[in-house]
């Protein structure tokens, strides 16, 4: 499977409530075992119900705009994220603890190159991060607008390469004037701080930022993870694949709405029903002989309400 057509597995672990020993709940061990089986989920119950989809992120992405759109179009299974650690991803993915995860490849000696991951993993590649050096407030370095290797190298003394899971005690060093640290953009923004600035390194190599997933899931799962990332590559909501994943709350609630609008026909009965009611015939004027008390239009003529008058034209003249 390539990068441009993924196989998508997405499935998040079943979660087991904690047990209490027997002895401390006060139940005998066939009690408790009889009360586990019950509370344990039947066959016969939606997949949904006991499944999940989990996305892991390492620190400093930010997916949550993806996240909102998978809830938003309420698309099945539920999703859940978690932030696992930058040295622990793999083992994330691997125990089962995350079903995909957003991933920094590059940046530590210990991570996998894209080719080596894909022997064993999914991995889609998303977007390229920069790479800025955080510096003090004081730091001359601090007048440039932006910096090459060589003039962070030549005006300081940068840190040594930061760890992503300390990155927030090296920016504090750097604060502090101990020297410049250089960080992922995204990494820098996390932490940043009032009494330090960043600057991005123009001839620096960029951080790839992957989706990645194992192979081997099943197919209910490998089916949510490829819905994911389409979610994740823009698909719209009206897609084909996106359809399928509907959640069936929704597809009910549709169901519902359609069942309480009206037919065709009952639109159609109460205009031809209204069209069949005679109509009432219009009120003739009013002769012109004679006019209710108050119409007439003759100035300084007082009459009587309800009493009818001869009409002050017809009048004669004395």
């Amino acid at each position: 499977m390539t990068a441009e057509d993924p196989t998508v597995p997405l499935s998040e672990p079943v979660e087991t409530a904690h047990e209490t020993p027997a002895e401390t709940a006060g139940e005998t061990p066939q009690e408790s075992a009889g009360n586990d089986a019950a509370q344990a989920p039947s066959a016969s119950e939606p997949t949904d119900a006991r499944h999940g989809l989990t996305i892991g992120y390492v620190p400093g992405v930010m997916p949550g705009k993806w996240f909102g759109r998978w809830r938003e179009r309420r698309m099945r299974p539920v999703l859940r994220d978690e932030l696992v650690t930058a040295a622990g991803w793999r083992e994330a993915l691997d125990d089962g603890s995350v079903t995909a995860c957003f991933v920094r490849l590059g940046w530590s000696p210990a991570d996998p190159s894209l080719e080596s991951l894909r022997t064993t993993h999914h991995a889609v590649p998303l977007y390229d991060e920069l790479r800025v050096a955080v510096l003090s407030t004081d730091d001359v370095l601090g007048v440039l607008d932006t910096l090459t290797v060589a003039q962070l190298t030549e005006e300081s003394t940068p840190q040594p390469h930061a760890d992503i899971d300390d990155a927030a005690m090296a920016v504090e060093l750097a604060a502090a004037g101990v020297g410049p640290v250089v960080l992922p953009m995204s990494v820098a923004r996390l932490h940043a701080r009032k009494d330090v600035t960043t600057r991005e390194l123009t001839d620096a190599p960029t951080v790839p930022v992957a989706l990645v997933w194992p192979k081997g899931l099943d197919d209910d799962t490998e089916d949510a993870v490829q819905r994911f990332v389409g979610v994740v590559r823009g698909r719209k909501e009206t897609s084909g694949r996106e359809e399928a994943g509907r959640a069936a709350s929704s597809s009910g609630q549709r169901e519902k709405k359609a069942a309480e609008q009206p037919t065709a026909k009952e639109r159609v009965e109460p205009v031809a029903a209204a069209s069949s009611t005679p109509k009432k015939p219009a009120a003739k004027a009013q002769s012109g002989g004679w006019a209710k008390a108050g119409a007439s239009t003759k100035p300084g003529l007082r009459r009587k309400p309800g009493r009818k008058v001869k009409n002050g034209r017809n009048k004669k003249r004395r």
